[in-house]
């Protein structure tokens, strides 16, 4: 009988056990933290101008976005996630702002809430930058900002979610001094002033204006000009008056054309120019027609001789990424292809340090980057390159605030000057070097006649 006993009260016992043990094996399964169910695919949202005024910054976007995409998924195996223990592919979707403000923030605030994007690279100008970042910060989605005046897009702050690498007018206002000074006394330092009426147009007159009086030159200020003016006789007039031999502004390409043509049939062909935004490309140059291009200066913030730029994404550098570019699309390369493929590189990195789609893991990821693009050196704690910071103190300390360090980086700025090309027709060569390894040549001054001219800087490469 007690043997009996003593063997149920065993029986008892074991089976105890074995439910204790189902049950603590159930409860971990509910209770033990696992790894989040991996994503089928990562949602990068590229915003640019395709079409409209701004059309020649977004040229090469179409073919990189596409080719960046197909490189990641099919070169890479897409980028690995440490939260999810796996490469996720990607899916690069680029949207067109039309180069209108309203358009960008659009377009912007329907890749957050209709394609759920994860990231977002906002490009070109402070026209698709500025309304892009506001809907980048009224989401809270993590944004990577690139290629146009960082100052311009500070003033619109302050920001969490979006962080920006570009050049500030300071920068430009010494660039374009810089390239005055080449031409000597080949011009009488009488410089007329236009630019367009936008947050880029008036930041520039508040820096350009008083830096080139400091540097000694007299400024007749023909004021700001609606997007689109098509007469500009009355400012061209102006300045012929005041017998101005430098040309220099903020103009949108297309505005810039039509009041250098006008200029010319006017009598009005100042030695020196030196327009922002309006002759950066290799199209813009050509839209101008004729020989019109001979001899315009303008600033350089990208160029295939650059020996430190390299794309970790590629791992190419920058004479490799131009000649790759020129090959596969039959174009040109431009300054663009250099900045677009270092927000790419940028891109990449972040996410592959974040190693989740976490939002907060990716803003947190972006602060910290230290890294070589194709861009140049992209640093957060070090934004300046040599000799910048004092400029920015003295010409826009707001840039210095604390709510505002920490979100951008400056990267350097040169010249250059169109000259021919048996090749493509126009190119530009570097003229001030502003210590970066470049090989510079000779500045020439804009003829009077173009038509007239066979030939400038014909050594250039």
């Amino acid at each position: 009988m007690h043997r009996r006993n003593a063997a149920t009260r065993a029986q008892y016992a074991i089976l105890i056990l074995v439910v204790i043990v189902i049950v603590g094996a159930a409860a971990a399964y509910v209770w033990w933290p696992r790894a989040p169910a991996a994503p089928s695919v990562i949602r990068i949202g590229v915003v640019a101008p395709l079409t409209g005024s701004l059309a020649s910054f977004g040229a090469p976007d179409p073919w990189l976005a596409s080719y960046i995409q197909n490189y990641i998924n099919q070169n890479m195996g897409g980028i690995y996630m440490q939260a999810y223990g796996k490469k996720i592919p990607v899916q690069i979707t680029l949207v067109d702002t039309q180069s209108s403000e309203s358009t960008a923030a659009t377009v912007t605030q329907q890749l957050i809430t209709q394609d759920h994007v994860n990231l977002l690279i906002l490009m070109h100008t402070p026209e698709t930058i500025d309304p892009a970042s506001a809907m980048a910060e009224k989401y809270g989605v993590p944004a990577l900002a690139i290629e146009g005046p960082v100052d311009a897009w500070v003033v619109q702050g302050p920001y969490h979610w979006v962080y920006m690498v570009g050049w500030a007018f300071p920068q430009l206002a010494q660039t374009y001094t810089d390239i005055w000074n080449l031409a000597g006394n080949g011009t009488n330092k009488v410089v007329a002033v236009i630019s367009t009426n936008d947050v880029g147009g008036q930041t520039f007159d508040k820096v350009m204006i008083p830096a080139a009086e400091a540097a000694g030159y007299k400024v007749v200020n023909l004021g700001l000009v609606t997007p689109g003016t098509t007469d500009y006789t009355p400012y061209i007039l102006e300045a012929k008056a005041a017998n101005a031999t430098i040309l220099t502004g903020d103009l949108d390409p297309p505005d810039f054309a039509t009041l250098w043509r006008q200029a010319h049939a006017e009598g009005w062909v100042p030695e020196v120019v030196t327009v922002a935004r309006a002759n950066v490309f290799p199209s813009n140059e050509k839209a101008l027609g004729d020989s019109l291009a001979y001899g315009i200066s303008a600033e350089v913030w990208w160029f295939p001789s650059i020996s430190t730029y390299y794309s970790p994404l590629l791992k190419m550098n920058a004479s490799q990424w131009a000649q790759t570019y020129e090959s596969a699309t039959g174009r040109e390369w431009d300054m663009s292809i250099g900045y677009d493929l270092g927000a790419y590189d940028w891109a990449v990195n972040v996410l592959e340090r974040a190693g989740s789609l976490s939002p907060q893991a990716i803003n947190q990821s972006i602060a910290t980057t230290d890294m070589m693009t194709m861009a140049g050196p992209i640093d957060f704690q070090n934004p300046f390159p040599p000799g910048v910071e004092p400029l920015i103190a003295q010409q826009e300390p707001f840039m210095l605030q604390p709510q505002n360090e920490g979100h951008y980086v400056l990267l350097p700025l040169f010249g250059g000057q169109w000259v021919p090309s048996a090749t493509w027709g126009w190119k530009i060569v570097p003229i001030y070097g502003a210590g970066l390894p470049v090989q510079t040549y000779p500045m020439v001054l804009i003829p009077p006649n173009p038509s007239n001219v066979s030939n400038v800087n014909a050594t250039a490469p």
